[in-house]
């Protein structure tokens, strides 16, 4: 009789099923999608991508446990934003909390603005309609929007405003780098297809009156 053999696998068994099943991730969610509904986040912990801009130096905490003698705040564009868009480099909206002296706060310490992380934070409250949510976890991501995009991306926006179509591509090739996060890279891949058609159709009979939206 293989007894023994039988008991150990059994014994294995028993082991594997009282483990715990490997927790799921939080969430990867937009800034976009706490602020649609910041209710329905509220105590939940979730993953955000953002690109760091820079520390804030003051805040109003209104009601919120976010003073600042025990917390730091941060600064940061969302996904949602493109900085080569003025209004958008202009106003970063994202802006997250993590406790001074812990090792988030140290994680970003040296954060340069255009660095961009994958943060896992809890929304800890809701005031004014806004999440106010406090950082858990750092991870720094090699994507990036660089300032070389930003500066050649903006350049495309104007001149295709003035329907410089060629020029504006090829400041749009400029911009694309290996580097950019997928959402950038399919912006300016539009931007790009939208300067092509429209030098093309620029160069036939009846010139088109294609716009810039």
């Amino acid at each position: 009789m293989l007894v023994f053999p039988a008991l150990l696998l059994s014994a294995v068994l028993a082991t594997d099923s009282a483990r715990p099943a490997l927790q799921a991730p939080p969430p990867l969610v937009t800034w976009q999608d706490l602020c649609d509904r910041p209710s329905r986040w509220l105590g939940k912990t979730v993953r955000l991508r953002v690109q760091y801009q820079d520390r804030v130096d003051t805040w109003n905490p209104y009601l919120t446990r976010f003073g600042s003698k025990r917390f730091a705040a941060i600064q940061a564009w969302s996904d949602e934003q493109l900085p080569w868009i003025r209004s958008d480099f202009d106003a970063p909206v994202v802006r997250l909390f993590l406790q001074r002296g812990e090792a988030c706060s140290w994680a970003l310490g040296q954060a340069q603005s255009g660095a961009r992380f994958e943060l896992t934070a809890v929304v800890r409250e809701v005031f004014l309609d806004m999440p106010w949510a406090e950082i858990q976890e750092v991870l720094p991501l090699t994507e990036r929007i660089g300032e070389g995009t930003v500066i050649h991306a903006s350049k495309a926006v104007e001149l295709m405003k003035k329907r410089e179509w060629k020029l504006a591509g090829l400041e749009v090739e400029q911009a694309i780098t290996e580097s950019l996060p997928a959402h950038a890279r399919a912006e300016l891949e539009r931007l790009r297809a939208e300067c092509r058609d429209a030098a093309a159709a620029a160069q036939r009979p009846g010139r088109s009156k294609i716009e810039v939206q």
